[in-house]
């Protein structure tokens, strides 16, 4: 019996240890080396193809959409999406008109279980677009590509990625992936795969120059023409890998790609040009070839972003006349100034956009400024049809939903990272690219739409001379309900509001008005524009971007703590100005010079969804005898809201850091007067964990439904 029991014993740990070796080490042995490696998508001249239901191979156009792994309360690398809600939104994807899901690592093994339930006996599936990428601290860590938590980890994903793709893989806790056992083979609905999301210039340009490296490559599946430079040879050895490893494991492949950006383009600038764009480094997938062995099929990526609106005329001499037939009857009036057609001319495979988006969100990053849901969706599918029209083979939106969690060069520095997924920042851009929305509920306050049916007793704040305020908030900022007796939209309101103890004014300038306490803020309302004004010395923009927009230090003098000026509150946009050699000085000066708008300018409509008149960006609306108002928490400079955590003193501090309130004052007037505001306090607690929300379909959805043709599935 003893024998029996170690016999037995042993056994098991060879087993377990096998099942280890095959599902978290990838061990394989080929039992029929002699199976051919088949395909069900390919390429043939500039186009995908695929075998539809009937096995009839037919072109394949990707309607794709980028899903992210972010939800509200969790941060991104949580995975936490559970396998319904990914099952919900892929039949919302598909009644939209979808085809293809983008996502862009390995996620948790819930999102290929839900792949694969949704797929299953289904006539039409949805596709997915399999990303892999290095860490963004390996991306930008100031060693060249082959470092092993680059190159190697890059490798180690791609036989992880099609191992989970096949349901053949255990992944324990990782920092960059999600995990989980993955069992469910979800390969027949899986278009392909794309190394990489953003590469750095800086690793590209290192990578380059570092003479060690090889120079050429010659794989089974892939090579490298001449004059390829040393990250590409990298990447061919990735995509390499990659076919390879499918190949003799699976005996299968499908399509291969790795994304580029207009950074890292394959065009050259001229070098005036190259230093202001930061345009120093050329991937060229021209550089990158497939052999004949390769059964799937090759294909360039790029994400799309506002780069350089007259690119053409900034190329180099050289870059000119190489491309001077290409660029016959480029037509500059489609999207990104028609740099997808001249892609689609220059590169001799199929070219898929995956990657460009719109934003809702009330705060922007150029010129074109804010844009409604509405404008959103026009946005996107206008860009789509000219991507079609320029010979591209589809586009992934970026993104399915709104991601709470991302965040944006020019609002980063006035935000918590940590906490961003506690609250909905309507302020940065990139956390309103989704056409579905999650709006908070819980502790709501509404919307702004003359309806003020949601509001009790409860929430009055102070009645004076005639007026009466209420407040509530939640997780996208501070609501007001402001009623008065022939209140309309030409009664002047001012409402000044005291978030800090170490700054503000008691009296302002222009308006000419005083207050029971120091203010940091003064919303001004009806009588023309509306605008939430800022105390000259609460002004972020000033303390972090002087330089930028005026050419001055913030900190070499500063407004006084009780400084009377309230000024508008300001962002700042993408600098897009380029200048020439022969530049002037007072040119180029202005040139450095970053424009701004007026995001503290308040817009008026019926903010409510459900709406007939429904006005996404409205900040306020009038009803008979009030006015509802919702001021974002970051224009009133709240760090973390959740936490109820401001903006402290910017010239103590040199720069943001967080100072925690458990009240805010406020006070109100028609028109102006000599006797000061009084003012009343109002308790401030946060919310912290767990966020509650709905969700909501955007109009860009229903839009992008009409457009793509979609409808109800089936």
């Amino acid at each position: 019996m003893k024998k029996f029991l170690i016999f037995a014993a042993a056994v098991s740990l060879v087993l377990l240890g096998l099942r280890y070796a095959v599902f978290s080490l990838g061990w394989y042995g080929d039992l029929s080396p002699d199976t051919p490696v088949t395909a069900a998508f390919w390429t043939e001249g500039d186009a995908l193809y695929y075998r539809d239901a009937s096995g009839v191979a037919a072109p394949f156009v990707i309607r794709g959409v980028e899903l992210p792994a972010s939800i509200p309360g969790q941060y991104g690398s949580d995975y936490a999406i559970d396998e319904e809600t990914y099952l919900r939104w892929f039949s919302l994807m598909q009644q939209m008109g979808a085809n293809t899901i983008r996502i862009y690592t390995i996620y948790d093994d819930g999102f290929y279980n839900a792949l694969y339930r949704y797929n299953a006996g289904r006539e039409t599936p949805l596709y997915l677009l399999q990303g892999i990428q290095v860490s963004e601290a390996a991306n930008a860590s100031g060693s060249d590509a082959y470092s092993r938590a680059f190159f190697d980890a890059l490798l180690q994903d791609a036989r992880c990625a099609v191992d989970v793709i096949h349901g053949r893989r255990n992944i324990v806790l990782r920092q960059a992936t999600g995990s989980g056992s993955y069992r469910r083979d979800v390969s027949p609905y899986v278009l392909g795969f794309i190394v990489g999301n953003e590469w750095s210039a800086d690793t590209i340009a290192y990578t380059d120059h570092t003479e060690k490296h090889p120079s050429a490559y010659s794989g089974a599946y892939f090579r490298t023409a001449e004059g390829a430079s040393r990250f590409e040879v990298l990447l061919a050895r990735v995509l390499d890998a990659l076919a390879d490893y499918e190949a003799d494991k699976y005996h299968s492949q499908r399509l291969y790609a790795f994304l580029n950006t207009p950074e890292t383009d394959p065009f050259a600038y001229e070098t005036v040009y190259a230093r202001q764009l930061h345009k120093f480094s050329v991937v060229d997938a021209e550089h990158i070839l497939p052999t004949q062995r390769l059964a799937g099929g090759y294909f360039a990526a790029y994400r799309l972003f506002p780069f350089c609106e007259d690119f053409y005329s900034c190329f180099s001499v050289e870059q000119k006349a190489a491309l001077r037939d290409m660029r016959k009857g480029l037509d500059t009036q489609m999207a990104y100034g028609g740099y997808p057609q001249l892609l689609s001319r220059y590169h001799s495979m199929p070219v898929a956009i995956i990657g460009y988006s719109a934003s809702s969100s009330r705060g922007a990053t150029n010129e074109d400024g804010p844009c409604t849901e509405a404008q959103q969706g026009e946005r996107l599918l206008s860009a789509y049809r000219d991507f079609l029209r320029a010979g591209c083979a589809g586009a992934c939106i970026d993104s399915w939903q709104d991601a709470w969690d991302r965040s944006c060069w020019n609002t980063a520095y006035a935000v918590d990272g940590n906490a961003a997924r506690l609250w909905h920042d309507l302020q940065t851009e990139t956390q309103g690219q989704g056409l579905l929305a999650f709006d908070p509920d819980g502790q709501t306050a509404g919307y702004p739409d003359g309806d003020r049916s949601e509001w009790t007793p409860a929430d009055v704040v102070l009645e004076e001379n005639g007026l009466r305020l209420s407040l509530r908030y939640d997780a996208r900022g501070l609501s007001l309900l402001i009623e008065g007796d022939g209140l309309t939209p030409d009664t002047p309101l001012y409402l000044p509001i005291d978030l800090t103890p170490v700054s503000g004014s008691m009296r302002s300038d222009s308006p000419a008005l005083s207050f029971s306490r120091a203010a940091d803020f003064l919303l001004v309302l009806g009588g023309g524009e509306s605008r939430l004004l800022v105390q000259a010395r609460y002004e972020s923009l000033r303390a972090g971007f002087l330089m930028e927009t005026a050419g001055e230090d913030p900190y070499v003098s500063c407004p006084a703590a009780d400084d009377p000026r309230f000024v508008p509150i300001r962002m700042i946009l993408k600098n897009t100005a380029l200048v020439s050699e022969d530049a002037s000085p007072a040119e180029m000066d202005a040139a450095k010079r970053s424009p701004t708008f007026e995001t503290g300018l308040l817009t008026r409509g019926n903010a409510n969804p459900a709406a007939q008149d429904y006005h996404s960006l409205a900040d306020y609306c009038y009803g008979q005898g009030f006015v509802e108002v919702l001021l974002p928490w970051q224009l009133l400079n709240f760090r973390n809201p959740a936490a109820m955590e401001i903006h402290d003193d910017y010239y103590v501090h040199y720069g943001v850091e967080g100072r925690r309130i458990d009240a805010l004052y406020i006070g109100i007037q028609a028109g102006t007067g000599s006797t000061p505001i009084p003012m009343a306090g109002f308790s401030l607690r946060g919310w912290g964990e767990p966020v509650r929300f709905y969700e909501r379909l955007k109009d860009s959805y229903w839009i992008l439904q009409e457009g793509w043709g979609g409808g109800d599935a089936d």
